[in-house]
């Protein structure tokens, strides 16, 4: 390797750990080049700034895996042993890249573009492979990021948060194929949608009005702009208050994103548990649980994209989001599989496996089309993979 390849080489190298470490806004050239023992201008001889940097490295990750992928791939296979191919080929890239891929995770608040570019190329993979015998009533696009979900939160639970099971993520591959459903006997249905009234105490003081249209204010700002891009100036202008008083109610714009990711995370519980209530099989419950979820978040994308953004600001604020409802989920879950509803996959697993298909989804639907209405047949189609996984949504043989 000539030597200015390996000085390029090891910028990118420096570059993850200082992306990881603390993320892309609070990165600098002047931090790469310090941990590195270089002047900023022999990395400026490479690279024009910051972000040209983190788009190598997103498309480095972007590439290898989608190579990986798609060399795991035999024509000469059927779909689900493909499929299983695909799920192993994976996590075996990101457990051998992972502070890699843990930098790429932040690409769609660093360019939506490459994002979208990614997401799209990576499950178009796994559609070709659907489309080949999936019946005509599936969406398989949608299935498609479902399934990209069912590996998505295993693996970072896993390899980055490490609150894992230390059970190797391929154990999801039972659901991926088969999906929840043991007995085969539960067929997905829409249920009428519901009103989620918020059950937080009625604000009587000056005081509270004045934290909850601080909280709003900023709610309405980060979803629109992102939380690093709104200053608490903008805040208190939004609010018609002095800086000042915000700093009365907060000690820290962190402080309000913490409590705004709090709200989001009560309010779907909230809302999960009004459209579940009526249901004990598990089954039932993860059919109405799903359509909570979307039709909570169809009309509040950008509090979606907080709660994402949210780990790449403090990740114990978002770790504490997903952990928060995988401790209520994995209960339910042992349940199921102890009344026989629902297929003996490890609970921790398969709760972090759920979430994802969610999360995913959402992604696709809220943040990639920013859709606030969504087509029944695409929600159905979800549902279906959700409760019989790829071979539930594939033709039948004869």
């Amino acid at each position: 390797m000539k030597k200015g390849e390996r000085t390029k080489e090891q910028i990118l190298e420096k570059a993850i750990e200082v992306f990881r470490d603390g993320g892309f806004e609070n990165g600098s050239i002047l931090m790469i080049a310090s941990r590195l023992g270089i002047r900023n201008s022999t990395i400026y001889r490479y690279f024009d700034n910051k972000e040209d940097i983190y788009n190598e490295l997103a498309k480095m990750f972007k590439n290898g895996l989608l190579d990986r992928i798609k060399s795991s791939i035999n024509e000469n296979l059927d779909i689900p042993q493909n499929i299983s191919n695909i799920t192993r080929a994976y996590i075996s890239y990101i457990k051998e890249n992972t502070a890699l891929y843990d930098t790429f995770r932040e690409v769609e608040f660093v360019n939506l573009r490459l994002a979208k570019e990614y997401y799209r190329e990576l499950t178009g993979i796994i559609k070709a492979q659907l489309d080949k015998k999936a019946r005509e009533d599936i969406d398989t696009e949608s299935v498609s990021y479902a399934i990209v979900g069912s590996i998505y939160f295993v693996v970072i639970n896993e390899f980055i948060w490490g609150n894992g099971t230390k059970k190797p993520p391929e154990e999801i591959i039972p659901f991926i194929l088969n999906g929840i459903d043991i007995g085969k006997e539960f067929t997905p249905y829409l249920i009428p949608e519901k009103k989620c009234i918020d059950t937080e105490k009625t604000i009587t003081s000056r005081g509270e009005v004045t934290r909850r249209n601080i909280l709003k204010s900023a709610e309405n700002l980060f979803g629109k702009y992102g939380y690093n891009k709104t200053h608490t100036v903008d805040i208190a202008r939004a609010c018609g208050i002095g800086t000042g008083t915000i700093y009365l109610y907060f000690k820290s714009k962190k402080e309000i994103l913490s409590d705004i990711v709090k709200y989001v995370n009560h309010l779907l519980r909230l809302c999960s548990s009004e459209y579940i209530r009526d249901y004990s099989d598990r089954r039932a419950v993860e059919n109405a649980g799903f359509q909570a979820f979307f039709n909570l978040f169809k009309t509040r994308g950008d509090d979606y994209r907080i709660v994402r953004e949210a780990e790449f600001i403090d990740r114990s604020i978002g770790v504490w989001y997903y952990k928060r409802i995988a401790e209520s989920y994995i209960k339910g879950l042992e349940e199921g599989v102890k009344r026989g509803e629902i297929i003996n996959i490890d609970p921790v697993i398969l709760s972090y496996a759920l979430m994802g298909v969610g999360h995913t989804v959402g992604i696709k639907w809220y943040v990639i089309e920013k859709k606030q209405s969504i087509n029944e047949n695409s929600i159905l189609s979800v549902l279906h993979y959700i409760m019989h996984g790829v071979n539930g949504i594939l033709k039948e043989e004869g």
